[in-house]
């Protein structure tokens, strides 16, 4: 017990300590670039694969076909060590590898949320949902204790769990960006339809930009 309380502890600083050299590089590229690159990504794509009938989700909003979400400028938004977390369904999971691939990550592992209740599906009931986790470059892990699943409360339609952002801050390095956000997460920058964005994105446009992506923010 006592080597493993000591283990916990030595890669406890070590986490802190790989995080402080990796803002710091962070903070001295932002000094150097006009535009701001993230290190980490949380994308919750409108997949529009079996979502269109009577309880598919193009009943709560407009969904993107494969194409359009694969053409979005990524690479533009990372730095070129970065990580990226990718929302996919059951359905979507292996458009979700090929997805990540052409954006310049390359997968590593899959994080499972648990819901527990009865789901849809045409085969079996889907009481799963997943994200994909894709580095690129030489982004450290922060923390390697992190285990690949979670059990969290289900709310809305699409209503991520707010318990997700604190595993990708303990995993991944900042600055953050949340793509297709639909509430804010206290550090991090947002994007998405329903919500105050904090950037723009070339031949995507959204409603409304905030402060900061208007270069108003004082």
């Amino acid at each position: 017990m006592f080597l493993f309380a000591a283990a916990l502890r030595f890669n406890g600083r070590q986490s802190s300590q790989r995080k402080e050299n990796y803002m710091e590089e962070n903070i001295n590229c932002a000094k150097n670039n006009v535009r701001k690159r993230y290190a980490t990504l949380i994308i919750d794509p409108p997949w529009d694969i079996d979502q269109r009938g009577r309880f598919g989700a193009i009943n709560h909003y407009d969904l993107m076909s494969l194409e359009k979400i694969k053409a979005m400028p990524i690479k533009d938004l990372v730095s070129d060590n970065s990580h990226c977390w990718l929302w996919v369904t059951n359905n979507t999971m292996r458009y979700g590898f090929d997805i990540l691939e052409s954006w310049g990550f390359t997968p590593r592992s899959v994080f499972t949320w648990i819901k527990f209740r009865m789901g849809l599906g045409n085969y079996l009931r889907n009481c799963t949902e997943h994200v994909l986790l894709g580095t690129r470059g030489k982004a450290p892990v922060l923390c390697k204790n992190q285990i690949n699943y979670g059990v969290f409360t289900v709310q809305d339609h699409s209503h991520k769990p707010e318990e997700f952002h604190k595993i990708v801050e303990r995993v991944s390095p900042g600055p953050y960006l949340e793509l297709f956000a639909r509430r804010r997460q206290p550090g991090w920058d947002v994007w998405g339809n329903e919500i105050d964005s904090d950037i723009v994105i070339p031949g995507y446009p959204v409603p409304k930009y905030s402060a900061k992506a208007l270069g108003e923010e004082a």
